[in-house]
């Protein structure tokens, strides 16, 4: 389970880099606290599928594909 949530916060973590943002920034796009976004960027979070979807909204790409 921890390998999904780190692969997870590394494809979060390549958007932001892409997209030249900063935890700040993604937690004020999504209305996620920045201590929330830390969390999630070290793979230290089960995230639900609706945060998820509140971070893709919030990045505008697709952090997860489901086949």
């Amino acid at each position: 389970m921890k390998s999904l949530q780190l692969q997870i916060a590394k494809k979060v973590r390549k958007i932001l880099d892409k997209k030249g943002w900063k935890q700040q920034h993604l937690a004020d796009e999504s209305g996620l606290t920045k201590a929330y976004v830390s969390k999630i960027l070290a793979g230290s979070l089960n995230l639900t599928l609706e945060t998820i979807n509140t971070l893709e909204k919030a990045l505008k790409e697709k952090i997860i594909e489901i086949k």
